[in-house]
């Protein structure tokens, strides 16, 4: 390993001291392997630790999967991208002027399920049929006229796996197994669908009041295309590099998804430029998992980051790595100074906050200041700002924020008003 290199293990090794660490991080440059190591646990109840090798769920970083997969389809000339849905969901009504471009950029306009509060009371945790899923999105009304706007959508992506469904009449989980995993190795990545024995899975891991607590069981028939796999970082690895080559598709493609658009999102991939270097990413973040893989594809640099704890801050983490690797001055976190918090402005955040079927109820005790997420998990956290809080024991930050109105938000959720 050369000096930068040991740099980024110091790094890592110096905020797993400050920090809640778990998971495996993997980064590379130029084909070459640079830094692969493994933190915390991958089951906490059996002390097994995480290993190069332990698999994580890796939600929404599906989406890249999902893009290629219609890329490789538009590629056999089996689809065109300006293909309406309509032509692959005939029954589908309200699908009317949405096509498979706007699905994969998300610019359709349809409701978003994972923010619909039936879903997230209850749904998220049932065995639902694709058609339950369709009525269930399908039946809202749409929040833009497809193409005239962008709002990340993961109705848009699990409608995408419907059609490589009926495209292929294989299963999504086969498709992508076939086509796109068995032919680079991939042999520790796949879909998840609540009823295998994965070897090797991670299990995940909430906190209240910085203890950990078990993930939420999340039944996978809802995600599917949109975000069911799991994998490794060494696999991931795989998956990265076959981005440079024509192993899945011709390099003519590629050069037509990811670099001659202005666009801000493709093909399951965010675009943008971070450290004056063109930037392409997706990360994934739910109930205990998060996954994040950044590529700065002209200095052919990845970082990949993966853990089984929702208090570890991978996009964070990821970008500080990405920074370290060229050069810019990055320090490991150490906790805010607190700061004086008049008592009257902290009673105006007193409340419930509610949005999306969830809810957070900011209390305190005496001094602590803390707020229950969904009557479940309890949050300490202290003020560094008047609108500032850091949590007691993690490196996580949050906000409350007020618009024109004067009206308090806080987590993307609006105050409850009081009745009386």
């Amino acid at each position: 390993m050369d000096t930068q290199f040991q740099r980024l293990e110091h790094y890592l090794d110096k905020y797993e001291q400050n920090w809640p660490l778990s998971g495996t991080v993997l980064i590379a440059q130029r084909g070459e392997i640079k830094l692969h190591k493994a933190y915390g646990y991958a089951n906490l109840e059996h002390q097994v630790p995480n290993t190069l090798d332990t698999k994580f769920r890796i939600w929404s970083l599906t989406k890249s999967f999902t893009g290629m997969a219609i890329l490789m389809l538009k590629e056999q000339k089996r689809l065109r991208l300006e293909d309406p849905i309509l032509k692959y969901l005939p029954q589908q009504h309200a699908l009317e002027g949405i096509t498979i471009l706007h699905l994969l950029g998300h610019t359709s306009g349809i409701a978003n399920y994972t923010s619909i509060p039936e879903y997230n009371q209850k749904l998220n945790k049932l065995k639902l049929t694709p058609q339950e899923m369709l009525q269930l999105f399908v039946s809202q009304p749409p929040a833009f006229m497809p193409g005239t706007s962008f709002a990340y959508n993961n109705s848009g992506y699990y409608l995408l796996g419907m059609i490589i469904e009926k495209i292929t009449g294989m299963t999504f989980e086969d498709y992508i197994t076939t086509f796109i995993l068995q032919p680079l190795g991939m042999v520790n990545t796949g879909v998840y669908n609540n009823q295998q024995i994965i070897q090797k899975l991670a299990s995940p891991y909430h906190s209240s009041w910085g203890e950990y607590t078990q993930g939420e069981y999340i039944d996978m028939s809802s995600i599917l295309s949109a975000g069911g796999m799991y994998s490794t970082a060494a696999d991931l690895f795989l998956w990265d590099q076959a981005l440079y080559s024509d192993q899945l598709v011709s390099h003519n493609t590629l050069e037509m998804a990811f670099h001659s658009s202005n666009l801000k999102y493709r093909f399951g991939w965010f675009l943008d430029e971070r450290f004056d270097r063109k930037r392409m990413y997706h990360g994934g973040a739910y109930r205990g998992f998060r996954s994040e893989l950044h590529r700065y594809p002209e200095d052919q640099t990845s970082i990949i980051m993966l853990t089984n704890y929702d208090c570890v801050p991978v996009t964070k983490l990821t970008e500080s790595l990405a920074g370290l690797v060229f050069g810019e001055p990055v320090r490991v976190p150490i906790s805010p100074q607190a700061y004086p918090l008049d008592d009257s402005i902290y009673a105006s955040y007193m409340g419930t906050y509610e949005g999306y079927g969830c809810k957070a109820s900011v209390e305190r005790s005496g001094q602590d200041y803390y707020f229950v997420w969904n009557d479940v998990e309890v949050t300490p956290f202290y003020p560094i700002s008047e609108t500032r809080f850091h949590h007691t024991k993690h490196d996580s930050e949050y906000e409350f924020k007020r618009n024109a109105q004067g009206e308090l938000s806080f987590l993307g959720m609006h105050k409850k008003q009081d009745k009386s």
